[in-house]
């Protein structure tokens, strides 16, 4: 329970202390008095957004406190054991220090934490039912949320297994997209690149080889003009008459009969013998290549055909040879790849089909305790509406489903289904008996809305654990016999828990233990709010000015009225 809450320098919040009781707590003032920057003060205790506009003008920081009692056997102290808290004496103290830079300091019983910690802590303690909550009632998601709140633990548990199997498929089924198209198109692609790999394989191509053949092309060109050339050089070396190894041979022998008489000429035989040799292997070697350039048709088509072949690889696969070798040798790793591709598909396939089995039996679990929660909550509901004054409402509550081939298999019928399951909530609103009933959005008025979200939360508090409830304004749109009512359910909750309530109705106001008035007043010409617990005539005046806007006679006789019934014994 809420038992303190201190406020310094949040805007016209200078310096304000208010002491909270158990039940129904209320805070009443004129429009823009500050009513809720009250619990903007206290949502900052409780680790919500820091907005460093709330910094009071002229100061440097703000600084919300809230104090609780929590008994040592509550949950909270189990989980705040992470942090190194213990037990105070069942006090829990919540600061938040906020700067004009944004910056924030949280502390729990006077530890630093995380705002984290605080939201974790906040979530425990209170439940604050924001003005506006209203108008959520018409949206899908709250609407489900509400049923399944109304399905107890066995709903719970249902619900946490399909969106814990919802996240096993799913995962399945976006890994086997990112393998890449379908299995028709990973084969298709496998047998492409392996039969780039089988040709350029079968063509054996070399990265040398190229150039190899361009010189060998070049030398089939000129075959003619080779072999005449090579002709005449023959003929001048030794085949003609007078050639250059007839020449040189006579030269020896002359030179070599005369050597005898003289060994200075034993060096000029020498290199005469030696150029006898060089110019028969000139000799060879040139009529070795004549030899060669003899080509038949076949060995130059055969060339011809080789490098049309090696042109034809370049073009489909890389600019050179390099560049084609290069190219297979990734292929062939994106072949294994594809056929590991292939057979991980096929264990994801399979996987996806057993957790598409288990998706599909949660969901109908699931879908089966939420029929039953929906008919529970529009039972409760109507008991509820009843006491709100609006016996004759009713709020039809639809479960619908969709029908999706690429769902998962519930039943007999293939359905869309998502981590909360499979169905979506439609809800329909008669406010007369007779009445067909109409999409709660567009069929209910504020009041009506503003009761049935009371009821909704009063159902909520009466079976849950959070020992407060703060609800700002939920009274909004409502007047006369409908006030009462939603006064008297306001105080009902008080019994079981803790309630603080900001209100603009009288009647809700008279029916709260405890009475806070918010107003302003001005100091050396700033605006300062001020926070007061009413007591004894100042509260009948309050509620005298809430009635009227006055403090009339008649106006003042009602507020004594309004608190004699509150404490008028029932029965």
């Amino acid at each position: 329970m809420l038992r303190r809450l201190e406020v310094e320098q949040l805007a016209i919040l200078q310096e304000a202390a208010v002491a909270f009781g158990p039940g129904l707590n209320v805070l009443t003032g004129e429009t823009g008095a500050g009513k809720s920057l009250l619990l903007d003060a206290l949502l900052l205790a409780l680790g919500g957004r820091a907005d460093a506009g709330l910094v009071r003008d002229g100061a440097r920081s703000l600084r919300v406190t809230a104090e609780f009692a929590l008994p040592t056997s509550d949950p909270l102290w189990q989980v705040l054991a992470a942090e190194g808290l213990e037990p105070d004496d069942g006090v829990l103290v919540l600061t938040r220090e906020l700067g004009r830079d944004g910056r924030s300091t949280c502390r729990v019983n006077g530890r630093l934490v995380t705002a984290g910690t605080l939201r974790t802590a906040g979530a425990h303690l209170v439940s604050v039912l924001g003005q506006g909550g209203q108008g959520r009632l018409a949206q899908p998601a709250a609407q489900l949320a509400f049923v399944d709140a109304c399905g107890g633990a066995d709903l719970a548990r249902a619900s946490a297994e399909v969106a814990g199997v919802y996240a096993l498929w799913r995962e399945a089924v976006d890994a086997r997209r990112e393998l890449g198209g379908g299995s028709q198109d990973r084969a298709r692609r496998r047998d492409d690149l392996a039969a780039a790999v089988r040709e350029i394989d079968a063509l054996g191509l070399r990265v040398d080889e190229e150039a190899e053949l361009e010189v060998r092309r070049r030398r089939m060109a000129a075959a003619g003009r080779l072999l005449e050339s090579v002709g005449r050089t023959l003929e001048a070396l030794c085949d003609g008459d007078g050639s250059a190894r007839d020449r040189l041979g006579h030269a020896a022998a002359e030179i070599g009969s005369v050597s005898r008489l003289d060994d200075a000429l034993s060096e000029a035989v020498g290199l005469l013998d030696q150029a006898c040799i060089a110019v028969d292997e000139a000799a060879r070697l040139l009529h070795t290549y004549a030899e060669g350039l003899n080509f038949d048709p076949g060995a130059v088509a055969e060339l011809e055909e080789r490098w049309s072949a090696i042109q034809r690889c370049k073009r489909r696969y890389g600019g050179d040879a390099a560049a084609v070798l290069a190219y297979r040798d990734e292929a062939e790793a994106q072949v294994r790849a594809l056929e590991a591709a292939e057979a991980e598909a096929a264990g994801l396939e399979a996987e996806i089909e057993a957790r598409g089995r288990e998706l599909g039996s949660a969901a109908a679990r699931l879908g089966v305790l939420r029929r039953q929660a929906a008919e529970s909550l529009e039972a409760a509901l109507a008991e509820q509406l009843q006491d709100l004054g609006m016996a004759g409402a009713r709020l039809r509550i639809g479960l619908e489903v969709a029908e999706d081939p690429a769902g998962v298999m519930v039943g007999e019928t293939r359905l869309r289904c998502g981590p909360a399951g499979c169905e979506r909530t439609m809800w329909l609103w008669a406010a007369n008996p007779g009445e067909g009933g109409q999409e709660l959005g567009r069929a209910a008025s504020g009041g009506e809305l503003s009761r049935l979200y009371l009821a909704l939360h009063a159902l909520r508090a009466e079976t849950g654990d959070v020992p407060t409830l703060v609800f700002d304004e939920v009274d909004a749109g409502v007047g006369g016999r409908a006030a009462a009512a939603v006064a008297a359910r306001l105080a009902a909750l008080g019994a079981h828990r803790q309630v603080l309530c900001v209100t603009h109705l009288a009647t809700v106001a008279a029916a709260a233990e405890r009475q806070f008035a918010v107003g302003k007043r001005t100091v050396q010409g700033r605006t300062a709010a001020e926070i007061v617990e009413l007591q004894g005539a100042e509260r009948v005046r309050e509620l005298a000015r809430m009635l009227d806007g006055s403090a009339s006679a008649g106006a003042i006789a009602h507020a004594r009225e309004l608190l004699q019934r509150r404490s008028r014994p029932a029965g």
